[in-house]
């Protein structure tokens, strides 16, 4: 019998929402720091603010591919702990170790290339420096959700909680001395600094998981020191990763490529595109931790072969989804007054009013307006990565590659070529294909799911009866003892 990962009803929303929670907290942590970098350089630039979105979701797609990779431990740490394999936990955690290391000979020469990505003249400068040094760090952060994998997969994810707020501390401190400076000590750094300031951040979460990793209790029980490669599980691995990794890079270039497409129609677009980025970005926090949640959930009932579980966590996770959404909807549709007045600080307010002027378009009603938009594309994110998350679980990820990586295009990138670009149509109405492209993908993620065809995919080893037999003797004797 599957142990319970809490004291709660298991596939219960109680239960979700107990797992989900902090893996919520520590990815608004992890996203509040790219938020408050926008929130700084908005203050320091307007032109920083918009070079940070080109560079900055095309420096992503990248980090966040390799992160998505990696954080797949999770998904065998969770099947493992829910088949009672613990010994084997540690070493499928190393396997994604190892390939933080090897992403070195990646990123790194990236970080050399930059100027040959970035040539637009009125960013370049900005976007070059910003790229460049998020490159230099990003090997750490496959490093820390490798590692922060080993946690969320056995439902043990509060202590992500306490990294991520010291990180952002870190963050919000350097963002302010390096962006800033201090006058007669520390030169400003702008942009560049925004980068040194996100990534010591994520440094400084490799390094406290890294520490807990190695306990001797881990060590002990995980076997966290057996960092040998195990070339056949890295196999898995990679069959499991590699899909949605990919996936996730291609859509982040897609929505590079669609805020390259915001700058060069007019800098109306990529104004309004950067705050209502900024806002998915930091919003995003729920539907992230969701996902993990239910993958991590969904692991341990598949391990454990308890798929009947499945579909009261899809009840469970639409209801606190809907419970979100409400709450959103107070900010960005009832009164959008706060969020506005927030994200746009006064010394910016010249350039808007200059913006308005050239371009003859109302700034603050079109933002608005994008904001229904926003709101739209959030809710149909959720229910996107609700079924991303169970179909991850299982191990479905190829499909997820390419109904995505098509998608991407067919449904958002070449609609806004053909329509919006080519007829220079408002801002508005490139929002409302962004919408649109979330709803379709909803419904594809959704009749996957429903076909059924994910629950024969097999990851983990059977285990033989001679293993069966050692588990329910050592759960005898432990009952015995209780």
């Amino acid at each position: 019998m599957i142990d319970k990962l809490t004291k709660h009803p298991q596939g219960s929303i109680k239960e979700l929402f107990t797992v989900s929670l902090p893996l919520m907290i520590s990815a608004l942590a992890s996203l509040l720091m790219i938020f408050v970098d926008r929130c700084f350089l908005a203050r320091y630039s307007l032109d920083a603010l918009n070079a940070s979105v080109n560079s900055g979701t095309l420096a992503w797609a990248f980090m966040g591919g390799f992160g998505m990779l990696t954080v797949m431990s999770s998904i065998f740490v969770a099947q493992y702990n829910g088949s009672k394999q613990l010994d084997k936990i540690g070493k499928s955690v190393w396997q994604m170790i190892w390939i933080s290391v090897f992403s070195t000979l990646f990123f790194i020469p990236l970080a050399y290339m930059s100027y040959l990505i970035f040539k637009t003249p009125k960013y370049a400068n900005y976007q070059i420096d910003y790229f460049k040094y998020l490159m230099f760090f990003s090997p750490f952060y496959p490093l820390y959700t490798a590692l922060s994998g080993f946690f969320i997969g056995r439902g043990k994810a509060k202590i992500l909680i306490y990294v991520a707020i010291f990180a952002n501390l870190i963050n919000v401190l350097f963002d302010y001395i390096l962006i800033f400076g201090i006058k007669g000590f520390i030169p400003s750094y702008g942009i560049k600094g925004a980068a040194i300031a996100t990534s010591l951040g994520t440094v400084f979460q490799a390094i406290i998981l890294g520490y807990l990793f190695f306990s001797k209790e881990n060590i002990k029980t995980y076997k966290t020191n057996d960092y040998k490669l195990d070339f056949s599980l890295l196999k898995k691995s990679f069959k499991v990763g590699f899909p949605p990794a990919i996936f996730f890079t291609l859509e982040m270039i897609g929505w590079a490529i669609f805020y390259i497409m915001m700058t060069k129609i007019s800098e109306m677009h990529i104004t309004v595109s950067s705050i209502c980025q900024s806002i998915v970005i930091l919003l995003s926090f729920f539907f992230d931790g969701l996902h993990r949640g239910i993958s991590a959930l969904a692991g341990n009932f598949i391990g454990a072969k308890k798929t009947e579980l499945i579909n009261k966590l899809v009840k469970a996770s639409i209801k606190l989804l809907v419970i979100f959404t409400i709450i959103v909807s107070m900010f960005l549709i009832i009164d959008s007054k706060i969020v506005i007045d927030f994200l746009i600080p006064k010394n910016i307010e010249g350039k808007i009013a200059a913006l308005q002027k050239s371009s003859n378009i109302a700034f603050y009603s079109t933002l608005k307006i994008c904001f229904y938009y926003v709101f739209a594309y959030l809710f149909f994110e959720g229910i996107r990565w609700i079924f991303a998350g169970l179909l991850t679980a299982a191990g479905d990820t190829l499909f997820l590659l390419i109904a995505g990586s098509l998608s991407v295009w067919i449904f958002l990138l070449l609609p806004i070529y053909f329509i919006v670009v080519r007829f220079s149509l408002s801002v508005e109405i490139a929002w409302l294909f962004a919408a649109s492209y979330a709803f379709i993908l909803s419904i594809i993620y959704f009749i996957r799911f429903k076909n059924g065809k994910w629950k024969s995919i097999k990851l983990l080893e059977e285990k033989t009866p001679i293993e069966d037999e050692v588990i329910e003797s050592i759960q005898k004797n432990e009952n015995d003892l209780s």
